[in-house]
């Protein structure tokens, strides 16, 4: 079949609008067709043909009659309704939705297409790849600066309709200055750089001359243009011999700073469109791509920045940091934030970290996500820092997701993963290096035991709950409140790093054990906190091979108490892991008196048995109240199938590895609390995979295919009283 060409569908031949068509790869139409396969819908009511019939668009259906239609109903019902105003489905197998309606409707599921690309282009941008025109040369265009994976869709689609592009986008390119023009730009110069410059030539000079070579040539080189700069009263800078620069000087510099900016977003795209030959294509959000850095400083800037004083350039920026402030934060003089990277000290990161933190609740994303970059690009122990903590104490979001990536980024500039610069930057508050609180005529020595309560010594090495309240002879008074708010401060590290360590052992993150000897082990804080947990080596599937305590020596000890050497990946044991083992560790762990850190081998678990583990599905469980299922709704993460008719009569969510942990309830949950039944039977349990809408009837993956501790903790999250 010629690309384009007119197809037979279900004996129906379709008409092309004019300026659109479909230019399918080979095989490609097929591969999506197969999809249908994944497009379950349950059992075939009787009354699903007349409540398509019923229906004003595709949302008023539930997300088994989608299915249903969009593969074997009625052809034209379904084409009636693709063309009619679309609403948001509720479906979570969108992509496989949108693929099996464009293989069997083609160009009557363009508006299904449209809508759904707009609302998540990383996800779903894909779709647009068989279809040619116009509409979607300045839709790709669009999306060749997204950090995520719409960028390699642009890109795909581009190469796949040359002409097309360069036709339709030619125009914009010569057309007024904004960002459609700057669009165009962009897609006529990948074209060109990609083997399509000929073409993108011929487009552009049918547009009128003088084009091509700002087009087609790309980096020539050229000043950036001056921008306006604001009238703000900043002090002077000190240059590194001491004296003032010249006020010329530093008009040049604010100039040159003006164009801070992001990087190019890193390469290459992130994305798959036909993975293991057609099955769910691999897209990734941009707030969880790879995020750019900030970009080098421009050469005046540099030149200029190599003369100053680094701290009084500091002191400079954190006034241009504070003017911009002062003067509404405009989007204008944004670059201000960027330009700390290249002017700014830690003492600026401890100044731009509490904004940082700030901007998200007052929907200053853009600024937020600026100021993460900022603190991943100067990268030093104290800049990491204020990433770590903003990382963990943010509640979600695309915001948090962006400063995960920026810190695995930044991490890997230091041959680290996250885990690992978390441990290396655990503050010590001086307990490796000793601490004194000095009063004049006399000194205090500080320690913290094993629990990480901190002790005064006095001149005799006794040991004191607090040092004595200063005297008349004491010079230095304030000492006394300094040991007490030392104190609450090293309480607050010791729970916050064991928060920390009870979330690695959730997560399954793993340290080599090299780490956990030289680097855990040692440290003040984190080492009393290691030593009372179990930890356990893992395999490469992430299983768990042996488990193993810290004997006195440091040394590790296994369950016969034999000294065990290591040198595989070390991660904290989470009691479901240990199966048949974990009554003896207890006992062990009893009889040498170890504290756990927090709730470890004494923590609820639900393990499951050999033959519960091959089995695919699990019934007989006991009812919970619906107020427990009404708050995992509500807060705790999973996901009911009837959002678009309620009640909820499934619950799921999402395990490691793509899967997902399915329950079936009964009577089932209304969208409100009132008229619900005191109690849900929980009349199923399965897995499945985490894009599937659990709607098929054959359950085909067994229960044991899913990590143990994390079945454990949804089971104990479902079945627990409220």
């Amino acid at each position: 079949m010629a690309a384009g060409e007119p197809e037979m569908v279900d004996g129906l031949a379709r008409a092309e609008p004019a300026g659109m068509a479909m230019a399918w790869e080979d095989g490609e139409r097929e591969r999506w067709w197969a999809r249908a396969a994944a497009l379950e819908h349950g059992r075939e009511q009787d009354d699903w043909a007349a409540a398509v019939a019923g229906a004003d668009q595709l949302s008023d259906l539930t997300p088994a009659q989608q299915s249903w239609l969009l593969v074997r109903g009625p052809e034209s019902s379904a084409r009636a309704l693709l063309g009619r105003p679309l609403a948001l489905l509720h479906h979570r197998q969108q992509i496989d939705v949108d693929r099996v309606a464009v293989a069997r409707f083609e160009l009557d599921a363009w508006p299904l297409v449209l809508r759904d690309v707009g609302t998540n282009a990383d996800r779903l941008g894909f779709l647009v790849l068989p279809f040619r025109g116009p509409e979607m040369a300045s839709l790709v265009a669009g999306w060749l600066r997204h950090l995520g994976s719409a960028r390699l869709w642009a890109r795909l689609w581009l190469e796949r309709h040359p002409r097309t592009a360069a036709s339709a986008l030619a125009p914009v390119a010569a057309g007024r200055p904004g960002r459609p023009r700057q669009q165009a730009e962009d897609a006529l110069r990948h074209l060109a750089a990609t083997g399509h410059e000929e073409t993108v030539v011929e487009a552009v000079e049918r547009c009128g001359t003088g084009t091509v070579t700002a087009l087609c040539e790309v980096g020539t080189g050229a000043a950036l243009p001056a921008r306006k700069v604001k009238a703000w009263s900043l002090p002077e800078i000190r240059l590194v011999h001491g004296e003032a620069m010249p006020q010329e000087d530093v008009k040049r510099l604010v100039a040159a700073l003006t164009w801070s900016r992001l990087a190019a977003a890193p390469e290459p795209p992130p994305g798959d469109p036909a993975p293991d030959g057609g099955g769910v294509p691999l897209a990734v959000e941009s707030a969880e791509a790879p995020q750019p850095f900030v970009h080098p400083a421009e050469p005046e800037a540099e030149k200029l920045i190599a003369d100053c004083d680094r701290t009084s350039l500091a002191a400079f920026g954190r006034a241009l940091l504070d003017a911009w402030l002062a003067d509404g934060m405009q989007a204008a003089d944004a670059w201000v934030v960027l330009a700390q990277a290249h002017v700014g000290d830690d003492t600026t990161m401890d100044v731009l970290a509490p904004l940082v933190r700030s901007w998200p609740p007052r929907s200053r994303y853009a600024r937020a996500i600026d100021g993460l970059a900022v603190l991943a690009t100067v990268g030093t122990d104290v800049a990491l820092r204020h990433l770590l903590a903003i990382e963990e104490n943010m509640s979600g979001g695309p915001t948090n997701d962006r400063a995960t990536a920026y810190l695995t980024e930044a991490a890997a500039r230091r041959g680290l993963s996250v885990t690992q610069l978390a441990d290396r930057l655990a503050t010590t508050h001086g307990l490796d290096t000793g601490v004194t609180f000095d009063y004049g005529p006399r000194t205090f020595t500080v320690v913290a035991d094993e629990h990480l309560t901190a002790f005064a010594l006095d001149e005799h090495g006794v040991r004191l709950a607090r040092p004595p309240k200063p005297g008349a002879r004491d010079t230095n008074p304030e000492a006394y409140q300094q040991f007490l708010q030392y104190k609450k401060d090293l309480r607050a590290t010791a729970a916050a790093q064991t928060a920390r360590l009870r979330r690695d052992m959730l997560a399954r993150r793993l340290r080599p054990a090299r780490d956990v000897r030289e680097v855990l082990l040692p440290h003040p804080i984190l080492g009393p906190l290691a030593r009372r947990l179990l930890w356990g080596e893992y395999d490469t599937a992430g299983r768990l091979a042996r488990a193993l305590r810290v004997a006195e020596d440091g040394s590790f000890a296994d369950i016969d108490d034999a000294t065990a050497t290591t040198d595989g990946m070390l991660g904290i044991v989470h009691p479901a892991d240990l199966d048949g083992d974990l009554k003896r560790w207890a006992r062990i762990v009893a009889d040498y008196e170890l504290l756990p850190t927090f709730p470890q081998l004494g923590r609820p678990v639900v393990v499951l048995t050999g033959a519960q583990r091959a089995a695919t599905s699990m019934a007989g469980l006991r009812p919970v109240p619906t107020d427990r299922i009404v708050t995992l709704l509500d807060r705790g993460g999973w996901q009911g199938n009837g959002l678009s008719q309620p009640p909820h009569t499934q619950l799921a969510r999402a395990l490691p590895g793509g899967l997902a942990l399915v329950a079936e309830i009964s009577p089932g949950v209304g969208r409100y609390s009132m008229g619900n039944p005191a109690e849900q039977q929980i009349t199923e349990l399965w897995v499945d995979d985490v894009w599937s809408n659990h709607l098929q009837l054959a359950r085909r993956i067994p229960l044991g295919a899913c990590d143990p501790a994390a079945l454990s903790e949804l089971l104990v999250d479902l079945l627990q009283a409220p």
